[in-house]
C-alpha cells in the first residue's frame, strides 16, 4: 500500500488538476441528484461542477461490484477489478483470501462517499462499516474505517489502482487498532476493603483476526504497571477486564492496578505492529479518568 503522506500529496495534486471535472456524490443519502444530473449541490450550498455525472456513476458501479465480489468470496472477480501493477497487489489478494476463509455473511456499507473523476483517473473517499460472522463460531463482528481509493480506467473499465487509509477488503493489509473501555469514566466503590472498580477493556484490530488473544498494559500515575490478557470474542475483537483499587501502596505485576488517590487517570497501552499504510509499529494509548 502507498505511504499515507505520499498518497495524500498525489490526491491533492489530482484534485487540483481535475477541478473542472469534479463530481461528488454522497452514498445512500436521501435527496441525492439522480444519475445523469448536470449539477449537484454540496453541503455548503455552493454550486458543484459535474462535467460527467455518468462517468462518476461508472466509478461507483465498479466499486460496488468489487464490494459484492468480496462479500461473495469471488476472488477471480476481485482480481479482474484491481490493477496487477498496484503496490501491495499480492498482499492485498492474500488478505482477501484470509477473510474469505475466516468470515461469513460479510456486508459492507459505504457512508459519506465522494468521487472526483477525470478522463482516466478517479479518486474515491469513503467511510465504511463492515459486518460479518466468524466462520469458527458464528460470533458477530463489526469494523469501520475510512478509505481513499485511486481508480484508473482501462480498456475493460474502471479498476482499483491504489489504496490509502483502512482497507475494507483485506484485513491483514493492516488497520490501525482501537482501544475502548467500559465504563468510560471509572468510579471505584468503597466496600469491605478499599474502593474498587472493574474495567472492561476492548481492542479492535482487524488484521489480528487469526489469533485468539493479545496483551495490553495498564499504567497508573504512581507507576504501577499491569499486563491485561484480552481474549478474542470475534475475529479481530479482544476483550478482558482489569481491577482498579484506590490505596496508598502498590505492587507491580500483581494483576490489580493501584491508585493512591482520586481523581486521577489511568492509561491503557497497546502496541499495534501492523497499523497499515506502511506505518511503523505504533503504540496506542487510551486515557481513562478515575473519579
Amino acid at each position: 500500500m502507498l505511504n499515507r503522506s505520499v498518497m495524500t500529496l498525489a490526491m491533492l495534486a489530482l484534485l487540483s488538476a481535475l477541478a473542472p471535472f469534479h463530481a461528488a456524490r454522497a452514498a445512500e443519502q436521501p435527496g441525492a441528484a439522480p444519475a445523469g444530473s448536470a449539477t449537484q449541490a454540496p453541503v455548503d450550498g455552493t454550486a458543484a461542477l459535474v462535467a460527467n455525472q455518468a462517468e462518476a456513476d461508472k466509478v461507483q458501479q465498479a466499486l460496488d461490484e468489487m464490494i459484492r465480489a468480496y462479500e461473495m468470496g469471488n476472488i477471480a472477480m476481485i482480481q479482474n477489478n484491481i490493477d496487477p501493477t498496484m503496490l501491495g497487489y499480492q498482499r492485498f489478494l492474500n488478505g482477501v483470501r484470509q477473510d474469505v476463509l475466516m468470515l461469513r455473511q460479510i456486508r459492507i456499507r459505504l457512508l459519506n462517499t465522494q468521487i472526483v473523476v477525470g478522463p482516466d483517473v478517479a479518486v474515491v473517499q469513503t467511510d465504511w462499516q463492515k459486518r460479518y460472522f466468524a466462520a469458527a463460531n458464528l460470533a458477530p463482528g463489526e469494523f469501520s474505517g475510512h478509505s481513499i481509493i485511486l481508480m484508473h480506467r482501462g480498456e475493460t473499465g474502471w479498476r482499483i489502482a491504489a489504496f490509502s487509509g483502512d482497507n475494507m477488503f483485506a484485513s491483514q493489509s493492516g488497520t490501525l487498532g482501537q482501544i475502548s473501555t467500559v465504563p468510560g469514566v471509572i468510579t471505584p466503590v468503597a466496600g469491605v476493603g478499599p474502593p474498587t472498580a472493574t474495567v472492561q477493556i476492548t481492542v479492535i484490530d482487524p488484521d489480528l483476526a487469526n489469533i485468539s488473544s493479545l496483551t495490553v498494559q495498564a499504567v497508573s500515575p504512581q507507576g504501577d504497571r499491569e499486563s491485561v490478557a484480552l481474549t478474542s470474542t470475534s475475529p479481530g475483537r479482544f476483550t478482558g477486564s482489569l481491577t482498579v483499587v484506590v490505596q496508598s501502596t502498590y505492587t507491580a505485576g500483581d494483576g490489580t492496578l493501584q491508585l493512591q488517590a482520586t481523581p486521577a487517570t489511568i492509561s491503557v497501552r497497546y502496541m499495534d505492529n501492523n497499523p497499515g499504510n506502511n506505518r511503523p509499529p505504533s503504540m496506542l494509548t487510551k486515557t481513562v479518568p478515575v473519579q
